[in-house]
């Protein structure tokens, strides 16, 4: 699963857009069911640490038991 939390804080799961105030149960609802409960983020750099440990949070209270995280040079490296 790849989470995308954009400069102008917007936030989709898979593409699918996601408000941060939904975002552990729309999580819970996909990790349920999974025996790979492996998320990945991939988050602006101007965003501020908090605001990704907030998603982290989040994904963990889900049951994410572990969190990549995607930086803007390895996107373009990949590309």
């Amino acid at each position: 699963v790849m989470l995308e939390y954009t400069a102008d804080r917007q936030m989709s799961i898979n593409h699918q857009p996601v408000e941060l105030s939904e975002l552990e149960e729309r999580l819970r609802a996909i990790y349920d069911t999974r025996h790979d409960k492996t998320m990945f983020i991939a988050g602006a750099a101007t965003l501020r640490y908090g605001e990704i440990v907030t998603v982290i949070d989040a994904a963990k209270g889900a049951g994410v038991q572990r969190v990549g995280i995607v930086t803007e040079r390895m996107r373009r490296e990949r590309s």
